[in-house]
């Protein structure tokens, strides 16, 4: 019987063992990972109420920057979440869609066309795929994005990213770290990037480029994957005084939208919505705060007319959107400040 007994405390000794380096292994990645990616999407992954966002908005940075879900709320009543992320290019945001549909089911999602032009190998930064993918819980889901969307060599540190991450005790210690995303849990997921630049020129073309690009096809799954999911598909150009080529690129987008009877709305067309010489944060363009608000009001004019969205600010239910659009409202204040050009 005591022969029984000694492998049968060692076989717990073992297991007890295994938990423990475990928790401590699953503590350690939570502690030394960066705090962009909790501040950014958190209240995203933290709302349990499925039905809570009724639309939520995919693509670059230029989406990133122009739609600010707190005036959304503010002026509209609209619930909003902007799952945006810099040189996030088509075939990624399809991922991002997935799994954002895996928590939340809104009635709209809106999509950002601007790297229709662009390959996942080629414009996605490490820093910034580790902004979203590290803040989702590991499933099979997360698992089939990381594997298709990132070389073999890179899958350990995205599905495990202690191992990438324990080199943050010295920046942690000595408060080297900067952030990759300039944005509060109050802002819902969108960015403020203060500033005032645009060295540049511009010139408006209405020439289409009809070749097949490297995010069509994404495009086209895209708008599958959310009428499986009962969203309504929107594909939106941001404003942005770009070169001739890539404005080429996304005016073919319109072709595409009209085959798969998307909306499309080509923001580059709209008179006066921006002032390019005030309201870019800099030559790449992107929108300041400025800029933000008058595509977030145009965006939110929009939205009502086209969509049966419920105006949710006398809903007790949501009583906590203000809290957070006295959050924003003060934050802004504070990042801008009497750098606005807007009537407040």
């Amino acid at each position: 019987m005591q022969a029984v007994m000694i492998p049968l405390r060692r076989a717990i000794g073992v297991a007890v063992w295994i938990a423990a380096l475990c928790a401590c292994l699953f503590v350690a990645d939570r502690v030394t990972r960066r705090d962009d990616g909790a501040r950014k999407y958190g209240p995203f992954f933290e709302e349990k109420d499925e039905q809570a966002y009724d639309v939520l908005f995919f693509g670059t940075s230029h989406m990133l920057n122009a739609v600010f879900p707190m005036e959304l709320w503010r002026d509209y009543g609209i619930t909003s979440y902007n799952m945006a992320n810099n040189s996030e290019c088509l075939d990624v945001t399809e991922w991002v869609l997935r799994m954002a549909f895996a928590y939340h089911k809104p009635k709209v999602a809106v999509i950002d066309v601007f790297y229709i032009d662009r390959q996942v190998d080629e414009a996605w930064a490490y820093g910034f795929r580790h902004l979203f993918l590290d803040e989702i819980p590991l499933s099979p889901l997360k698992v089939k994005a990381v594997t298709s969307t990132l070389p073999k060599s890179e899958w350990m540190e995205f599905l495990m990213p202690f191992s990438l991450y324990h080199s943050r005790w010295e920046e942690m210690l000595t408060g080297t770290t900067e952030r990759q995303v300039d944005t509060e849990p109050c802002m819902m997921g969108a960015e403020l990037r203060i500033g005032r630049s645009w060295p540049g020129s511009y010139e408006r073309t209405q020439e289409m480029n009809t070749e097949e690009l490297p995010g069509t096809q994404a495009l086209r799954n895209i708008a599958q994957i959310c009428r499986e999911n009962g969203v309504e598909p929107v594909f939106v150009c941001v404003p942005s005084a770009s070169p001739a080529q890539l404005q080429m690129n996304t005016n073919g987008v319109r072709l595409l939208a009209e085959e798969l009877d998307v909306p499309f709305v080509q923001m580059m067309d709209v008179e006066g919505l921006v002032d390019f010489s005030t309201d870019m944060y800099d030559g790449e363009n992107h929108l300041n705060p400025d800029g933000g608000s008058k595509v977030t009001a145009y965006m939110g004019q929009w939205l009502t007319e086209h969509y049966p969205l419920e105006d949710k600010r006398s809903d007790s239910r949501y009583i906590a959107w203000y809290a957070r659009l006295t959050e924003y409202q003060a934050y802004r204040e504070l990042r801008w400040g009497d750098l606005t050009l807007l009537d407040q």
